[in-house]
């Protein structure tokens, strides 16, 4: 049985499992903004269209400069990419049959993207009984000998995050010892708390902050994400990027996206609610929850050990659709991912939860 490496597109996960998607299944495994785009994008959305004849920005010029503005930073320092995972296969390139270590469990991307270019890939190991924290001590002495390491904050899947001197005592060690540090701040925008290292890049040219616009602002199938780090790591990836990576109309929806503050000021409050509610219930009715500081979580029915095909299945025969995590090394399918959704979306997985642990 393979399974999908990613969320989304159910019926792939579905089918693989020998099940059959009911109709109006509700897709828990895809974490973007459940509030949806901005009402900005639709009104305007013909008018983006309309230029689809035409050649997009090679440069993504004018949306490079809004983010560079945004982020005090200069527009030399800043890629554009056809999502965030083309950005990480440019890393992988970039670092091609290097040695990298990984800090896992997390997002699968990156392991596959350094061994398709030849990488010797190092795993540095999260727990549970750590509460998904690494150990600092561990890790520093890990670095000592590769050439870069990835890491994901808030991290994928378990949604927690790390504190930012703890952080920063990495970053500063890993620059002692000529290590490259890729920082995934994909979700860093759904967290209520400043989790971000970016007012640090000028102290640290050995770090790369990547960011997905995906999820936020509920776009991914236009694919849009940058990354951020010194100017001269920055133009060395341009040299691999291909001609037109970020086609026009997703450079003109980001750029009216990230001009729309509010979209994730209401956004945070949303999920922030919603999730202090659905965590509560989930403990209720018998369930363990990561400490998810975003809008998603692991889940394991309350003293669970076991492989979780079980619930899958009663999940997807009910209309839910969870993430497996058959390919989060160190999961290994003992918990499933869930995205949060609207309220009346929530009450029904909760339902199904409810009644999985009643049988």
């Amino acid at each position: 049985m393979v399974l999908p490496n990613h969320g989304a597109n159910p019926q792939y996960f579905v089918n693989a499992l020998g099940l059959q998607l009911k109709e109006n299944s509700i897709d828990f495994s895809e974490n973007v903004n459940p509030l949806g785009v901005p009402k900005a994008v639709l009104q305007k959305w013909a008018g983006f269209a309309e230029t689809i004849h035409t050649y997009p920005d090679p440069y993504a010029s004018k949306l490079r400069e809004k983010l560079a503005l945004q982020n005090n930073i200069s527009i030399d320092q800043l890629l554009i990419g056809n999502g965030a995972a083309e950005l990480i296969l440019l890393i992988a390139n970039y670092f091609r049959k290097k040695k990298i270590l990984i800090v896992e469990p997390t997002f699968s991307e990156y392991r596959d993207a350094c061994l398709a270019y030849e990488c010797e890939v190092i795993r540095f190991q999260l727990f549970v009984d750590d509460n998904w924290q690494f150990n600092l001590e561990g890790l520093l002495e890990a670095i000592k000998d590769v050439d870069a390491m990835f890491l994901c904050q808030p991290n994928n899947p378990t949604g927690t995050m790390v504190e930012q001197t703890i952080l920063l005592r990495l970053i500063q060690r890993a620059k002692e010892n000529n290590v490259t540090v890729i920082m995934d701040e994909a979700f860093y925008d759904f967290s209520d708390e400043e989790i971000s290292i970016l007012p640090y890049i000028n102290d640290f040219q050995n770090m790369i902050i990547l960011r997905s616009l995906t999820k936020m602002y509920a776009i991914p199938s236009l694919r849009l994400g940058y990354l951020i780090s010194d100017s001269e790591i920055v133009n060395e990836l341009k040299r691999f990027q291909q001609p037109w990576s970020v086609n026009g109309i997703a450079q003109q929806v980001g750029l009216e996206c990230i001009s729309d503050e509010q979209h994730t000021i209401r956004t945070r409050a949303f999920i922030r609610s919603e999730r202090k509610w659905l965590f509560h219930v989930l403990s209720q009715i018998g369930y363990e929850v990561s400490p998810s500081v975003v809008n998603f979580y692991l889940l394991k029915p309350e003293g669970s050990n076991d492989d979780l095909n079980p619930l899958i299945t009663f999940l997807i025969e009910n209309g839910i659709i969870p993430r497996h995590t058959y390919n989060f090394l160190g999961l290994e399918g003992k918990y499933i991912r869930l995205a949060i959704k609207t309220r009346a979306e929530n009450d029904m997985l909760l339902n199904v939860l409810e009644r999985w642990t009643q049988q």
